[in-house]
């Protein structure tokens, strides 16, 4: 059995709430092939439909092949009211196909913070894994309209606009890039769909990607929210 382990930076849009999150995250993956090698290159000549056929099967190859992984994060809150901030170290156990165990090893700042944000963000990333939530916020054709922007060389990737069809609150809308070369997401940048109160004036995030192995997995998230009563 192969093992990788990562160290990354990562940060979550919290739809729910006001702050600036951040977190970074370390994994130990169980099972994983030899890294595959791709250098970029030019990408093949393909039909939207044709990049995105191959995205969802991607993905779905994942979802199938992939039985466990550990990983340990590192979630950060910023903001002036908070002094040094708020931050949560926590370790994740994944089993195949939605069972997330999530323990907390370290703290500290303030606890309305951490309830109201980190707490939360555990528990929305384990509803969503449910096989019985998962295919409604599935990043694919059935949930969202997808336009054709180019492709982007420098990132070896298809870039495509995102709306979101339905009005499930998992949702966005912005932007994504498909590597060229295995179809997989590599980044996403945009917004909630929805916007979950009156007190937010808007939500931008980045979430990137990374791949070990045959797998790939976040390595960074960062999003910034602009609030009506307590800036940026």
């Amino acid at each position: 059995m192969r093992k990788i382990q990562w160290i990354a930076r990562q940060a979550a849009a919290v739809p729910t709430r006001r702050w600036k999150v951040g977190f970074s995250w370390g994994i130990l993956l169980l099972g994983l092939h030899a890294p595959a090698s791709s250098a970029p290159g030019i990408p093949p000549m393909l039909a939207p439909e044709q990049i995105l056929a191959r995205m969802e099967k991607r993905y779905e190859q994942q979802l199938q092949a992939l039985g466990s992984y550990q990983d340990r994060r590192r979630y950060s809150v910023t903001h002036p009211l908070l002094g040094k901030g708020t931050y949560w170290v926590v370790e994740e156990n994944f089993l195949a196909p939605e069972e997330k165990r999530f323990q907390v090893v370290d703290r500290g700042g303030s606890g309305a913070v951490q309830h109201r944000v980190f707490a939360r963000l555990l528990e929305v990333e384990k509803e969503t894994a449910r096989e019985s939530v998962r295919p409604e916020v599935d990043l694919c054709r059935k949930n969202y309209d997808f336009s054709f922007q180019g492709y982007d060389a420098k990132a070896d990737a298809y870039v495509f606009r995102v709306e979101p069809r339905g009005s499930n609150e998992y949702l966005l809308r912005g932007k994504i890039w498909v590597n060229a070369q295995d179809f997989a997401v590599q980044r996403i940048e945009g917004e909630p769909a929805k916007r979950h109160s009156v007190f937010i004036r808007q939500v931008r995030f980045v979430h990137e990607f990374a791949r070990f192995g045959n797998y790939w997995f976040p390595v960074h998230h960062r999003s910034e929210t602009d609030l009506r009563l307590f800036g940026r």
